[in-house]
Formats: C-alpha cells, structure tokens, sequence
C-alpha cells in the first residue's frame, strides 16, 4: 500500500479521516489472504500515516509503515520521526511492527537520524530500517527528473555500511536507481554484518 498522491511532493497528504476511507478499500482486498505482513511506503505525512496504520491494524496481521523523510529529519509535512513514530503509536492498538525509510539516500537518512530531535530512546528502538535510493538528492530533486539518477552498487553499499555503522538498521534494501547488481553487492557485504534471527 501507499500514499494517494505524490510522495516526493507532499502536497497532497490526506487527513486522517479521508487516509482512513481511501486505504480501506485496498486493505479489505486482503482479507483472509495468506499474507505474513502489510507494507506502506513512503508515507509523507504523519496525518495519512496514522490513517493507514488504522487501516491495517483492522486486519490483524503485522504490518510496517515507511515513512517518506528529508535531510531536515521530517517527514515532508514537517513532522520529525520521532513525534511520527509517537504520534503513530499513540493512534493505534496494534502498532506497526517497526518503522523504515523508502526512496531515499542512506546519506541523507543518515543526516535526518542525527538530528537532535530524533536522537531519540523511540526511535532507536522502532525505526528498523532503508530501501535506498541509489541517488543522493531529496526527494524535491529527484522530482519529475528526465533521467534515472543513480550511483554503483560498490558507492550504494559503501554508503549504506556507513549508515549502518552509526545506525543498526535491521532492514537493508534497494529502491529506485538500483538494480540486480546493487542488490548483489548488498547481499554479499551485509551477509557478514546483519544478525540472524
């Protein structure tokens, strides 16, 4: 699942009431299927965050919200993650199993995780993880452009293992701008260093 208008823009970012009526429908097409867990990408604003998370918790079944973040350390609305997380959990009964990032540079989560306010004891212990972008612009830039802007899986990785280093994320993954050969070289680098559960 995810947002109903352009993620890279925030522009359009529901409410909560009208996040709770749009996502309903895709929720109930998986009612009774034999699913492990739900996904919701690059959620933009907390508002439509907390209404999706509504949305899935109705179906009892775990489920992740990945929010859409910028170097500034919010989400597109302005919301920090870590009043998202509060404000997501807060929301609902069954809370997201963990929180990550898509479409996004590890540099640049790595600049928005370091910001004081999300230096924080929630954040460490909710926000798991990064599908990368293999190109580092905000999402502001990477907006309507012409072209596929990316890097080698050799730059992504190196990048991603730095972020690692200062935040032990637990979900390692690739995005737009990546291909076989990014995931290769993810799978082989982080074998050694993700732990097994």
């Amino acid at each position: 699942m995810s947002g109903r208008g352009d993620a890279y823009s925030g522009t359009e970012g529901l409410s909560t009431d009208n996040a709770i009526a749009f996502h309903s429908w895709q929720a109930e097409k998986f009612i009774g299927a034999p699913i492990d867990y739900m996904f919701a990408g690059i959620m933009p604003s907390k508002d439509e965050a907390i209404g999706i998370a509504k949305v899935m918790e109705q179906l009892e079944k775990p489920y992740i919200i990945s929010l859409m973040i910028n170097k500034a350390g919010t989400l597109l609305d302005g919301t920090t993650i870590n009043n998202a997380i509060e404000a997501i959990d807060n929301a609902t009964n069954i809370k997201p199993l963990c929180y990550m990032t898509n479409c996004i540079h590890p540099n640049i989560l790595k600049e928005a995780l370091l910001k004081p306010f999300n230096n924080t004891d929630i954040v460490k212990k909710r926000f798991y993880g990064i599908q990368a972008n293999a190109a580092y612009f905000d999402p502001k830039n990477l907006d309507y452009s012409n072209e596929l802007k990316t890097t080698t899986a050799a730059e992504l990785t190196n990048h991603l293992e730095a972020l690692h280093n200062v935040f032990p994320l637990k979900i390692i993954g690739g995005c737009c701008g990546t291909d076989d050969t990014h995931i290769e070289e993810l799978a082989k680098r982080f074998n050694s260093i993700l732990p097994r559960q």
